[in-house]
Protein backbone atom coordinates (compact mmCIF):
# COMPACT_ATOMS: atom_id res chain seq x y z
CA UNK A 1 0.00 0.00 0.00
CA UNK A 2 1.19 3.47 -0.82
CA UNK A 3 1.93 5.87 1.72
CA UNK A 4 1.40 9.23 1.43
CA UNK A 5 2.51 12.23 3.11
CA UNK A 6 0.35 13.83 6.23
CA UNK A 7 -2.29 16.90 5.64
CA UNK A 8 0.35 20.25 5.75
CA UNK A 9 -0.57 22.34 8.33
CA UNK A 10 -2.60 25.19 7.70
CA UNK A 11 -0.90 29.14 7.16
CA UNK A 12 -2.01 31.13 9.89
CA UNK A 13 0.37 34.52 9.04
CA UNK A 14 -2.60 36.86 8.01
CA UNK A 15 -0.67 39.43 6.58
CA UNK A 16 -0.85 37.75 3.26
CA UNK A 17 -3.79 36.02 1.55
CA UNK A 18 -4.22 32.96 1.36
CA UNK A 19 -6.92 30.71 -1.09
CA UNK A 20 -7.91 27.05 -0.34
CA UNK A 21 -9.54 25.79 -3.72
CA UNK A 22 -12.06 22.83 -3.98
CA UNK A 23 -13.79 20.59 -6.25
CA UNK A 24 -17.53 20.01 -5.63
CA UNK A 25 -18.56 17.25 -6.82
CA UNK A 26 -17.03 14.28 -4.80
CA UNK A 27 -14.56 16.23 -2.87
CA UNK A 28 -16.76 18.28 -0.97
CA UNK A 29 -20.49 16.12 -1.46
CA UNK A 30 -20.81 12.29 -2.62
CA UNK A 31 -23.03 12.69 -5.65
CA UNK A 32 -23.03 14.23 -9.04
CA UNK A 33 -25.13 17.27 -7.52
CA UNK A 34 -26.96 18.16 -11.26
CA UNK A 35 -28.06 14.49 -11.91
CA UNK A 36 -28.95 14.47 -8.17
CA UNK A 37 -31.68 17.28 -8.95
CA UNK A 38 -32.84 15.68 -12.30
CA UNK A 39 -33.90 12.47 -10.17
CA UNK A 40 -35.49 14.43 -8.03
CA UNK A 41 -37.50 16.43 -10.49
CA UNK A 42 -38.62 13.41 -12.26
CA UNK A 43 -39.82 11.42 -8.65
CA UNK A 44 -41.80 14.73 -8.29
CA UNK A 45 -42.85 14.32 -11.72
CA UNK A 46 -44.02 11.16 -10.98
CA UNK A 47 -40.82 8.45 -11.83
CA UNK A 48 -41.26 6.79 -8.52
CA UNK A 49 -38.80 3.62 -10.05
CA UNK A 50 -36.97 6.24 -11.01
CA UNK A 51 -37.33 4.26 -15.07
CA UNK A 52 -37.73 7.87 -16.36
CA UNK A 53 -34.17 9.02 -14.84
CA UNK A 54 -32.40 5.77 -16.47
CA UNK A 55 -33.99 6.29 -19.88
CA UNK A 56 -32.32 9.48 -19.75
CA UNK A 57 -29.17 8.82 -18.42
CA UNK A 58 -27.94 5.88 -19.31
CA UNK A 59 -27.04 7.21 -23.03
CA UNK A 60 -24.80 9.15 -21.00
CA UNK A 61 -23.64 6.72 -19.04
CA UNK A 62 -22.51 4.90 -21.72
CA UNK A 63 -20.90 7.94 -23.41
CA UNK A 64 -18.88 8.34 -20.17
CA UNK A 65 -17.58 4.62 -20.47
CA UNK A 66 -16.40 5.14 -23.84
CA UNK A 67 -13.75 7.78 -23.10
CA UNK A 68 -15.53 11.05 -24.05
CA UNK A 69 -14.77 14.31 -22.70
CA UNK A 70 -16.12 15.10 -19.38
CA UNK A 71 -17.48 18.33 -21.43
CA UNK A 72 -19.03 16.24 -23.99
CA UNK A 73 -21.28 14.19 -21.36
CA UNK A 74 -22.21 17.52 -19.78
CA UNK A 75 -23.41 18.98 -23.14
CA UNK A 76 -25.79 16.05 -23.49
CA UNK A 77 -27.10 16.57 -20.01
CA UNK A 78 -27.75 20.29 -20.87
CA UNK A 79 -29.41 19.24 -23.81
CA UNK A 80 -31.96 17.64 -21.42
CA UNK A 81 -33.17 20.99 -20.08
CA UNK A 82 -33.79 22.74 -23.34
CA UNK A 83 -36.38 25.56 -23.00
CA UNK A 84 -36.79 25.31 -19.62
CA UNK A 85 -36.60 28.72 -18.12
CA UNK A 86 -33.13 28.95 -15.69
CA UNK A 87 -35.22 30.20 -12.40
CA UNK A 88 -37.61 27.36 -12.05
CA UNK A 89 -34.26 25.42 -12.25
CA UNK A 90 -32.88 27.52 -9.30
CA UNK A 91 -35.93 27.36 -7.45
CA UNK A 92 -36.03 24.06 -7.69
CA UNK A 93 -32.77 23.27 -6.30
CA UNK A 94 -33.32 25.24 -3.66
CA UNK A 95 -36.04 22.67 -2.55
CA UNK A 96 -33.88 19.59 -3.80
CA UNK A 97 -31.21 20.76 -1.15
CA UNK A 98 -33.64 21.59 1.35
CA UNK A 99 -34.98 18.37 0.98
CA UNK A 100 -31.51 16.39 0.73
CA UNK A 101 -30.03 18.67 3.59
CA UNK A 102 -33.25 17.01 6.00
CA UNK A 103 -32.79 13.66 4.51
CA UNK A 104 -28.58 13.62 5.21
CA UNK A 105 -26.45 15.36 3.07
CA UNK A 106 -23.49 13.17 1.74
CA UNK A 107 -20.98 15.88 2.40
CA UNK A 108 -17.43 13.93 2.53
CA UNK A 109 -15.79 14.55 6.14
CA UNK A 110 -12.66 14.90 5.89
CA UNK A 111 -12.61 17.61 3.25
CA UNK A 112 -15.71 19.70 5.18
CA UNK A 113 -13.24 18.72 8.18
CA UNK A 114 -10.54 21.10 6.46
CA UNK A 115 -12.32 23.62 5.00
CA UNK A 116 -13.69 24.53 8.26
CA UNK A 117 -10.21 24.71 9.58
CA UNK A 118 -9.25 27.42 6.28
CA UNK A 119 -12.33 29.44 7.64
CA UNK A 120 -11.33 29.02 10.99
CA UNK A 121 -7.99 30.70 10.01
CA UNK A 122 -9.33 33.36 7.52
CA UNK A 123 -8.57 31.73 4.59
CA UNK A 124 -10.47 32.75 1.21
CA UNK A 125 -12.40 29.49 0.03
CA UNK A 126 -13.26 29.16 -3.16
CA UNK A 127 -15.22 25.80 -5.23
CA UNK A 128 -14.06 25.41 -8.81
CA UNK A 129 -16.25 22.65 -10.60
CA UNK A 130 -17.63 21.86 -13.54
CA UNK A 131 -21.17 21.55 -12.33
CA UNK A 132 -23.66 23.95 -12.57
CA UNK A 133 -24.58 27.18 -10.44
CA UNK A 134 -28.25 25.57 -9.58
CA UNK A 135 -27.25 23.10 -7.52
CA UNK A 136 -23.48 24.27 -6.07
CA UNK A 137 -25.17 27.69 -4.76
CA UNK A 138 -27.35 26.43 -2.23
CA UNK A 139 -24.54 23.45 -0.96
CA UNK A 140 -21.59 26.78 -0.95
CA UNK A 141 -24.11 29.03 0.95
CA UNK A 142 -24.11 26.71 3.63
CA UNK A 143 -20.70 25.96 3.94
CA UNK A 144 -20.18 29.35 3.58
CA UNK A 145 -18.00 29.54 0.36
CA UNK A 146 -16.26 33.03 -0.61
CA UNK A 147 -16.40 32.41 -4.12
CA UNK A 148 -17.95 30.09 -6.89
CA UNK A 149 -16.69 29.48 -10.27
CA UNK A 150 -18.17 26.70 -12.36
CA UNK A 151 -20.00 26.15 -15.58
CA UNK A 152 -22.65 28.00 -16.61
CA UNK A 153 -25.45 27.53 -19.09
CA UNK A 154 -26.51 29.32 -21.75
CA UNK A 155 -29.59 31.22 -21.87
CA UNK A 156 -31.90 32.90 -24.58
CA UNK A 157 -33.53 36.38 -24.30
CA UNK A 158 -36.51 35.35 -22.38
CA UNK A 159 -34.12 33.38 -19.68
CA UNK A 160 -35.02 29.89 -21.03
CA UNK A 161 -32.04 27.26 -21.09
CA UNK A 162 -30.83 27.03 -24.68
CA UNK A 163 -29.45 23.17 -23.59
CA UNK A 164 -26.09 24.81 -24.93
CA UNK A 165 -23.04 25.78 -22.36
CA UNK A 166 -22.23 29.46 -22.38
CA UNK A 167 -18.82 28.55 -20.04
CA UNK A 168 -17.54 25.23 -19.51
CA UNK A 169 -15.58 24.60 -15.89
CA UNK A 170 -13.63 21.40 -16.58
CA UNK A 171 -9.22 20.71 -17.26
CA UNK A 172 -7.47 23.96 -18.25
CA UNK A 173 -10.42 26.58 -17.81
CA UNK A 174 -9.96 25.24 -13.94
CA UNK A 175 -6.71 26.52 -14.39
CA UNK A 176 -7.63 29.84 -15.59
CA UNK A 177 -10.52 30.33 -12.73
CA UNK A 178 -7.29 29.26 -10.14
CA UNK A 179 -5.24 32.41 -11.73
CA UNK A 180 -8.45 34.69 -11.74
CA UNK A 181 -9.00 33.81 -8.09
CA UNK A 182 -5.50 34.56 -7.23
CA UNK A 183 -5.74 37.58 -8.86
CA UNK A 184 -8.82 38.51 -7.11
CA UNK A 185 -7.60 38.06 -3.88
CA UNK A 186 -3.43 39.05 -4.23
CA UNK A 187 -2.60 35.28 -2.95
CA UNK A 188 0.73 34.04 -3.90
CA UNK A 189 -0.16 30.18 -5.34
CA UNK A 190 2.73 28.72 -3.34
CA UNK A 191 0.80 29.54 -0.24
CA UNK A 192 -2.25 28.42 -1.11
CA UNK A 193 -4.46 24.97 -1.40
CA UNK A 194 -6.36 22.76 -3.30
CA UNK A 195 -8.47 19.21 -2.88
CA UNK A 196 -9.53 17.64 -5.83
CA UNK A 197 -11.07 13.84 -6.99
CA UNK A 198 -10.73 13.20 -10.27
CA UNK A 199 -7.78 13.94 -12.88
CA UNK A 200 -10.05 16.77 -14.44
CA UNK A 201 -8.71 18.30 -11.35
CA UNK A 202 -5.34 18.07 -12.01
CA UNK A 203 -4.91 21.07 -13.68
CA UNK A 204 -5.77 23.26 -10.37
CA UNK A 205 -3.87 21.25 -8.17
CA UNK A 206 -1.07 21.81 -9.83
CA UNK A 207 -1.32 25.70 -9.55
CA UNK A 208 -0.96 25.65 -5.74
CA UNK A 209 1.57 24.79 -3.71
CA UNK A 210 -0.30 22.58 -1.49
CA UNK A 211 -2.22 20.19 -3.45
CA UNK A 212 -4.62 17.19 -1.71
CA UNK A 213 -5.97 14.59 -3.70
CA UNK A 214 -9.75 13.19 -2.12
CA UNK A 215 -10.33 9.96 -2.66
CA UNK A 216 -9.61 6.96 -4.03
CA UNK A 217 -9.39 6.75 -8.16
CA UNK A 218 -5.63 4.94 -9.26
CA UNK A 219 -4.71 7.74 -11.43
CA UNK A 220 -4.87 10.55 -8.67
CA UNK A 221 -3.54 8.63 -5.88
CA UNK A 222 -0.90 7.35 -8.26
CA UNK A 223 -0.26 11.00 -8.94
CA UNK A 224 -0.30 11.90 -5.69
CA UNK A 225 2.70 9.09 -4.55
CA UNK A 226 4.81 10.31 -7.48
CA UNK A 227 4.70 14.15 -6.47
CA UNK A 228 4.71 13.92 -2.71
CA UNK A 229 1.13 14.86 -2.08
CA UNK A 230 -1.09 13.82 0.78
CA UNK A 231 -4.64 11.97 -0.07
CA UNK A 232 -7.54 11.84 2.01
CA UNK A 233 -10.31 9.18 2.27
CA UNK A 234 -13.70 9.96 0.80
CA UNK A 235 -15.00 9.17 4.34
CA UNK A 236 -19.13 10.45 4.34
CA UNK A 237 -20.55 12.13 6.97
CA UNK A 238 -21.73 9.37 9.69
CA UNK A 239 -25.80 8.21 8.62
CA UNK A 240 -25.62 9.25 4.97
CA UNK A 241 -24.63 7.87 2.42
CA UNK A 242 -23.41 8.00 -1.37
CA UNK A 243 -25.99 9.12 -3.89
CA UNK A 244 -25.13 7.50 -7.20
CA UNK A 245 -25.63 8.82 -10.68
Amino acid sequence: MTSHPALPSLTTDHSRPVVAFFDADETLIAMKTPFSLLRYRLRRQGDVTGTAYERLVDPLRRLASMGVTPVEVVSKFYELHAGIPWDDVIAEAREWYADLRERGAPFIEPTVARLRRHQAAGHHTVVISGSWPATLHPITDDLGIDLVLCTEPELDGAGLMTGAIRHAMFGPAKADAVRKALEKFGADPADCYAYGDDPGDLTMLSMVGRPTVVGAHPRMTAHAAEHGWPVVPATLMPGTRRQPV
